[in-house]
């Protein structure tokens, strides 16, 4: 939200949501600390929260008119478990996979206010369509689940990576409906965290997921980030923004990123290296030294004064990694080397996948 209001005259699900008390604890405080700090946005949850209270909501998590289209009568309590069980809440897991749950309860809020038609539309990603996107998801949540050892139909083979899987899995799905497409995203979900919930120690096991070794935890961190790029990718077909993961997930998007910007080798021989401090601004904020270029940077001592530092927004930054902004649009600032800094700003999409 802030600047990701919905288009004027359309229901939000995440403020209605927040409305009828269907949050869980992580959306709720996404919601609470944006309305803060956003007049537009506070007034539209208290406007939505008093409609509620008067009127009767016909599934208001699939509502995608105004506000004035809904019924008159009170809104009982009895209302809230048919809504609860339409909304399907993101599942529980153990905390260091909070992030990947909280991604798949955006994603679920986002996909009930898309119709068929945009889902059908254009995606950012290959050739892919705006609704390939549910099944693209799905298939990198097979591939971590099989790192896991939880099986999955169809199950990806060893040797499969992100982009062929999700090839295989778009043929497989061909003449499906919407909905046994999100069930079978939602069920790899699910075996996820019933996963993590049964052994919480596998959070810091190394697991290899598309040419990637990372811990677990981190693995996750990865999978929340996509889920969450995906679902302002598909939210978009509509005119619809999605606002920041919540505080926690947000800042470690923004962390593992940071991390791994030190491990991407340089474009050319004679593209600019050396160290750049990066400070990530606003909520999920904080300070990274990363090496730029040579390869395994991640591996060179780090310079006590370096180079060049790097100033912007963590959101701005997340979307910089998932290659959703150019870097000409930041709103970035820098001091010292400045063709170092922009080398970094540069390179930094170099982390995204499709």
């Amino acid at each position: 939200m802030g600047d990701a209001h919905l288009p004027e005259g359309r229901l939000s699900a995440f403020l209605a949501e927040q409305a009828m008390d269907l949050c869980g604890a992580d959306e709720a405080r996404l919601i609470a600390g944006h309305t803060s700090a956003c007049p537009t946005c506070a007034d539209a949850l208290a406007s939505i929260t008093a409609e509620a209270e008067w009127r009767e909501v016909d599934d208001l998590l699939l509502a995608l008119g105004d506000v004035g289209e809904l019924p008159d009568a009170p809104v009982p309590a009895r209302l809230r478990a048919p809504a609860r069980a339409r909304r399907r809440p993101a599942p529980r897991v153990p905390a260091f996979a909070a992030p990947f749950a909280a991604a798949a309860g955006i994603l679920e809020s986002v996909l009930a206010e898309v119709g068929d038609d945009a889902l059908r539309g254009p995606s950012p990603v290959l050739t892919w369509r705006v609704g390939d996107l549910v099944a693209h998801l799905a298939a990198g949540n097979a591939l971590l689940a099989t790192a896991l050892g939880v099986a999955v139909e169809p199950p990806p083979g060893s040797a499969v990576g992100l982009v062929g899987h999700t090839e295989r899995l778009l043929a497989w799905v061909t003449g499906w409906p919407r909905e046994r497409v999100q069930a079978l995203w939602r069920h790899d979900v699910e075996a996820i965290a019933a996963r993590l919930n049964a052994e919480p120690e596998l959070a810091s096991r190394h697991v290899e997921v598309d040419g990637v070794r990372l811990p677990v935890a981190d693995q996750l961190t990865a999978r929340a980030f996509e889920t969450w790029v995906h679902a302002r990718d598909i939210a978009a077909a509509v005119g619809m923004r999605v606002p920041a993961p919540p505080v926690d997930s947000l800042g470690a998007m923004a962390d593992l990123a940071a991390r791994l910007l030190s491990t991407l080798p340089p474009r050319a021989a004679t593209a600019p290296a050396g160290t750049v401090r990066l400070t990530l601004t606003g909520p999920g904020g904080g300070s990274w030294l990363v090496q730029v270029g040579g390869e395994g940077a991640a591996d060179l001592p780090t310079a006590d004064r370096p180079e060049a530092e790097l100033t912007l927004d963590t959101v701005e930054f997340c979307l910089l990694v998932a290659d959703r902004v150019h870097p000409a649009r930041l709103d970035a600032e820098i001091f010292g080397d400045d063709a170092l800094a922009a080398e970094l700003l540069v390179i930094a999409p170099q982390l995204s996948g499709p």
